[in-house]
């Protein structure tokens, strides 16, 4: 965990830490949940936390997982402007007054409202998906690839190379495939990206040195799990603007892979089996432009 990130969580007061630590227990018998816990947001940002708490979808996520896989013990997920960081995993806190903070996901409203800021941007002019739909299902798979680290840590997964690279993987195996939920998830994650790598603007050496891999290599990763889950019915997105042809011929088997590895991974925990895959829907909205 980077250090300001761990510096800036130790400084949250204790009750913030025992409201994490008290959220309502799992009834289920497989041991543990995702539970979703919505706090107090900034003025600013209570319009984003509004829809994406209307819209229940962090709800739809969670259960998604609950369904199929078992949990040690609950994870909180906390959306609120009471911790200032995230979207992130924090495992194994403990504060300065030796407070011990059960594991948790963090997303704070701000970002939630940059979500929103830059989806209304990319979709400008656009007709047939609104920005707060494509806020709405970004937000899904970034939750998701928070969760993915949760599981990763909970169940003791193995993981070779970057973990966020993985559990970015995992969040596409969990809803890109999924007709709950579907490839617009990732698009949506990529459209978000894509904007967010224009606002930072050139690359640093902080950058290079970053545990997750660059904003734009994310992008092109999640295009080429769209196209390879279902090469014809996303054929548009191979073009020299978005999926070059060169990388698209590995798709198909890049998206087997990951999915056969989630799969392989997450099996011994499996309460159910995993859902069929997701019959021909519409084309997804725009992709994001270079």
């Amino acid at each position: 965990m980077p250090a300001r990130l761990t510096a800036a969580l130790c400084a949250l007061t204790a009750a913030v830490a025992l409201a994490i630590a008290a959220a309502p227990a799992s009834a289920d018998t497989d041991g543990g949940d995702f539970v979703i816990e919505y706090g107090h947001f900034n003025k600013a940002n209570r319009k984003a936390a509004s829809i994406l708490r209307r819209s229940g979808a962090m709800e739809a996520v969670a259960a998604e997982i609950n369904a199929r896989w078992a949990l040690p013990a609950d994870v909180p997920i906390y959306i609120s402007d009471e911790i200032p960081v995230g979207p992130a995993f924090i495992p194994d806190l403990t504060l300065d007054d030796g407070t011990v903070v059960p594991d948790f996901i963090a997303v704070p409203g701000k970002f939630l409202t940059l979500e929103l800021k830059e989806m209304r941007r990319q979709l400008k002019g656009v007709r047939g998906i609104t920005p707060a739909e494509a806020m709405i299902a970004a937000n899904e798979f970034v939750v998701a690839h928070e969760m993915g680290h949760a599981l990763v840590h909970s169940l003791t997964l193995p993981v070779t190379g970057k973990e966020e690279d993985a559990v970015d993987g995992f969040a596409a195996y969990l809803l890109a495939d999924n007709p709950k939920f579907g490839p617009f998830t990732a698009f949506s994650a990529a459209m978000f990206f894509d904007a967010i790598a224009r606002l930072r603007g050139r690359l640093t050496a902080a950058d290079f040195a970053d545990e997750h891999s660059i904003l734009e290599q994310r992008v092109y990763q999640f295009l080429c799990w769209i196209y390879g889950s279902d090469q014809r019915r996303f054929k548009s997105l191979v073009t020299t603007k978005l999926l070059p042809r060169a990388r698209a011929v590995r798709c198909g088997d890049e998206w087997k892979q990951v999915t056969t590895s989630w799969g392989t991974l997450l099996a011994p925990h499996a309460l159910a089996p995993a859902p069929p895959a997701a019959p021909p829907a519409p084309a997804p909205a725009p992709a994001p432009t270079r």
